[in-house]
């Protein structure tokens, strides 16, 4: 069969008929659609409290030691158990023709109906709920849809699954069992995730996350999506944060916290927002510089594209996720990983440069504190003066260990990197470096100053926020905990004390703070991320 510029249309004889099998979430639709359904049943109070019970299980599943299935069926256990089947049934109706038809990608919809233009039999199959996806499925001329089915019990919903969850091999098994008879069929497959893997590899033409032509080379299978676990990480990260500030909270008073927050009025918080987002942009604008004086001509749309992307795994240690950037842009415009990695260690290196001088600035009010400054400048120089002489990195380490056959392979690319590093290291540069990054630790700082004002705080001048805010983020860094979760919150809340707040004023403080830098970045992050999974040509095979 010859690859098509669109899927072909033949054969279409009734003696070779054509299937079309699709996927639900993130594959016809934009995003979830369990999350809202639960949002429709339960309201957003009862959503707001389920979701709390929940927390133990979410955890779980983020720590890998609860499985999709089980995880799943806890979640809607708690939301529908008990619940008159009549009720639900016209709920989930009313979702799937209402709200449904928002939540659909426009370009999914139109291979739909392609495929039904040229009477092809085509196939719903989702671990979603049938209590929903199958109204819309036949509202929509789908031939036959297979989901999730619940138990029901004396016309309540028991809070269990009356089938396992239609998710991975189970997918292929129910197609097998309740679908049409594959024998001699030209099989067309979407899916967008690896619990369509086996769904993909079934199928003639498996697309994954894509509506373009399919690849030939089982290569491309494993290249298509984003790198395992990225996920997982991220929800362990929201789920330890949303634990750690409830903790807070409790610690110094619902109440307190509550009086304080309501001080910090909306157009402040909007401000503070816009100005967090100004120092992501100068921080791009040191990103796009790097690759530029690398040679890399990289365009800075497809550039910004992976930059915020990578903001999605910003909650891990050190920020190392976001050496994701390497990824996307080998992918998007074929930069030499060793190299966009060479750029990220800048980019490190100049952070930590910018925080400290930062709170150099602080230390000298301090007694002895020049001699504290004196001291990390010293280690900082010859940190540089290293880098500054690769060929003695060289001589030390990678020379030693190009004779052993398993680390062979990764001389090369380390070499380039350290050669990248050091000229971006260089005195131009680096002082370019370290003024770009240093800008946005400042605005971080002030956006501090602003919340302390707002909450009455007066004791706490402005360098004093601007210092307490910086070493907060590099002992947050050293603990290399993810996002620093935990040791930043613990440092900032210890130094605003120390500084003249009340516990209250250091919670909310530190609280918002976060909010506005790490989990805002997690947020434009996650909706980059969700674009370019949307954009990116990695369909499957055909054979």
């Amino acid at each position: 069969m010859s690859k098509p510029s669109e899927p072909t249309a033949e054969p279409t004889e009734e003696d070779h008929p054509v299937v079309a099998v699709f996927d639900f979430d993130g594959t016809l639709t934009r995003r979830d659609s369990l999350l809202p359904f639960l949002w429709q049943i339960a309201g957003p109070w009862a959503f707001i409290w389920n979701a709390t019970v929940l927390l133990p299980t979410l955890l779980r599943y983020a720590l890998g030691t609860l499985e999709n299935g089980p995880a799943k069926e806890r979640v809607l256990g708690q939301f529908l158990a008990g619940k008159p089947t009549g009720e639900i049934q016209a709920v989930a109706e009313s979702f799937a023709m209402e709200t449904i038809p928002s939540l659909l990608d426009p370009e999914a919809v139109r291979r739909l109906r392609w495929h039904q233009e040229q009477g092809h039999r085509v196939i719903l199959v989702t671990a979603s709920p049938e209590l929903y996806a199958r109204p819309w499925a036949e509202a929509e001329g789908f031939d036959k849809a297979i989901g999730t089915r619940l138990e029901t019990k004396d016309r309540l919903f028991t809070g269990q699954f009356s089938t396992p969850n239609c998710h991975g091999p189970e997918k292929t098994r129910r197609l097998e069992a309740e679908g049409p008879d594959l024998r001699g069929a030209t099989m067309y497959a979407y899916g967008n995730s690896r619990g369509d893997r086996e769904l993909l590899d079934m199928a003639d033409w498996g697309f994954y996350q894509s509506f373009g032509d399919p690849y030939e080379s089982e290569e491309s299978k494993e290249d298509c999506g984003l790198p395992e676990g990225w996920q997982r990480g991220l929800l362990y990260s929201i789920v330890g944060g949303a634990g750690l500030y409830l903790g807070l909270t409790l610690w110094s008073g619902a109440d307190r916290i509550w009086q304080g927050l309501r001080a910090v009025s909306p157009l402040t918080l909007a401000g503070l927002l816009l100005l967090v987002l100004t120092g992501y942009l100068v921080r791009f604008g040191r990103w796009h510089w790097y690759l530029r004086h690398l040679g890399e001509t990289v365009s800075w749309r497809d550039n910004l594209k992976a930059f915020l992307a990578s903001f999605a795994l910003t909650a891990t240690p050190g920020k190392a996720g976001e050496s994701v950037k390497a990824y996307f842009l080998k992918r998007s415009s074929n930069v030499d990983p060793a190299r966009s990695l060479a750029g990220l260690f800048a980019e490190r290196f100049t952070d930590v440069f910018s925080v400290v001088l930062v709170i150099c600035v602080g230390l000298f009010s301090l007694p002895q504190g020049r001699w504290i400054v004196l001291g990390i400048g010293g280690v900082q120089i010859a940190g540089i003066a290293l880098l500054q002489r690769p060929r003695w990195v060289r001589r030390a380490v990678l020379l030693p260990v190009a004779g052993w056959s398993a680390a062979r392979r990764w001389v090369r690319p380390v070499d380039t990197m350290l050669s990248d590093t050091s000229a971006l290291l260089r005195p131009r540069v680096l002082l370019g470096g370290i003024l770009l990054g240093g800008l946005p630790w400042i605005g971080e700082g002030v956006a501090m100053y602003v919340l302390f004002d707002a909450l009455g705080a007066e004791a706490i001048a402005l360098h004093e926020a601007i210092l307490i805010h910086a070493a907060a983020t590099l002992f947050g860094a050293v603990t290399f905990l993810p996002g620093g979760l935990g040791g930043h919150e613990a440092a900032s809340i210890s130094l605003s004390l120390l500084y003249g707040a009340t516990q209250a004023q250091a919670v909310v403080a530190t609280v918002l703070i976060r909010l506005l830098t790490l989990w805002f970045a997690v947020a434009i992050g996650v909706v980059a991320l969700g674009t370019r999974v949307q954009a990116s040509p990695a369909p499957l095979q055909n054979r």
